[in-house]
């Protein structure tokens, strides 16, 4: 991918544009800024609100039935022109680091850091980012909405505050997305387009039965995958529990252990399965050869070495010793 050029990467379900105005000269990044990311990319008319050397890096994702961007941007008023608008996507945009105004049909929002504004791209309309900046525009086509949120016309230009918990879930879920690269796995690109949408509506405001369908499918969905992702990160901790993690993301203990029986599983198996995964990486990596086994089971969070071997042999058939020595044969 040349990201200088603004060229895309990807098939025709899945395109990632990937710009940054750091691939251009100094003097070439406001006006590349303009065309490419502007007008070509995300059709929008960019005007500078400061003297300062401007910068914009950007990732782009296309995707039948949504769109999204991730940015850090310089101070700017980004214009939606009626001369640019040819489709009637709902977009919700969030100020993830510094305060922003949108304008659209004559309101303007003064929003704080972490809330988010719905618009729509079938009026003009023009955000003011008035500080650099980190930012998430995703947008989905207004007929996928309207089935979920009644009246969405009337969200227009209003304010989903940095409290709801469905545009926490939304922005945590997007930044996973992001980290992982999932949306390049077919399967899972289709999953996370339908979670998307569902949590867009019970950010803007979903029906009562919709939002019960959103609920049980896209929130429950981003809800597991944002603990998973937190397991992961905090396997060297020996008291890691279904308990602590409940706290860390303010739910019931019991509603934690549900999210896994719904996949067959249970909070513990999972803990042990991704810890066991990973102690088999380490010891068949030649960068921790000298390290001792025992050293690495008490690292992934093993406080009991004869459990780490026992379940380490059930699960692979062979002891960590044994991966070892195979290990070294092939090196």
């Amino acid at each position: 991918m040349n990201a200088s050029s603004g060229a895309t990467v990807g098939n025709s379900n899945c395109t990632i544009v990937r710009f940054s105005t750091a691939d251009y000269a100094p003097r070439k990044r406001l006006d590349a800024c303009r065309e490419i990311y502007g007008r070509t990319l995300s059709r929008r008319d960019i005007e500078p609100l400061s003297a300062e050397q401007f910068h914009t890096e950007a990732t782009l994702w296309r995707i039948p039935g949504l769109g999204i961007v991730t940015a850090r941007r310089s101070a700017a008023i980004y214009r939606l022109p009626r001369e640019f608008i040819d489709n009637d996507d709902v977009f919700v945009t969030v100020g993830l680091t510094s305060s922003y105004e949108a304008h659209q049909f004559g309101r303007l929002l003064s929003l704080k850091r972490g809330e988010a504004s719905v618009m729509t791209a079938s009026e003009p309309a023009f955000l003011k980012v008035p500080t650099y900046g980190e930012y998430i525009n995703v947008r989905a086509p207004r007929r996928t909405l309207s089935s979920f949120v009644a009246g969405l016309d009337a969200a227009y230009c209003r304010p989903i505050p940095a409290d709801n918990p469905a545009l926490r879930l939304l922005t945590h879920y997007i930044g996973i997305l992001k980290e992982t690269e999932s949306l390049a796995a077919p399967d899972l690109r289709r999953q996370a387009v339908t979670h998307i949408h569902d949590l867009m509506a019970l950010a803007i405001g979903a029906t009562r039965d919709a939002a019960e369908i959103a609920k049980s499918r896209g929130a429950r969905a981003a809800r597991l995958r944002a603990i998973k992702e937190d397991i992961v990160t905090r396997l060297d901790q020996p008291d890691l529990s279904v308990a602590t993690i409940a706290v860390r993301h303010r739910v019931k203990s019991r509603w934690v252990q549900r999210l896994f029986e719904n996949e067959g599983t249970t909070f513990t198996e999972y803990v042990l399965g991704q810890r066991l995964d990973r102690a088999h990486r380490l010891l068949r990596n030649p960068l921790h050869a000298n390290q001792k086994i025992s050293s690495i089971a008490l690292d992934i969070g093993f406080g009991d070495l004869s459990y780490f071997n026992r379940a380490f042999r059930r699960r692979y058939d062979m002891t960590p010793s044994d991966l070892r020595a195979a290990a070294r044969s092939l090196n």
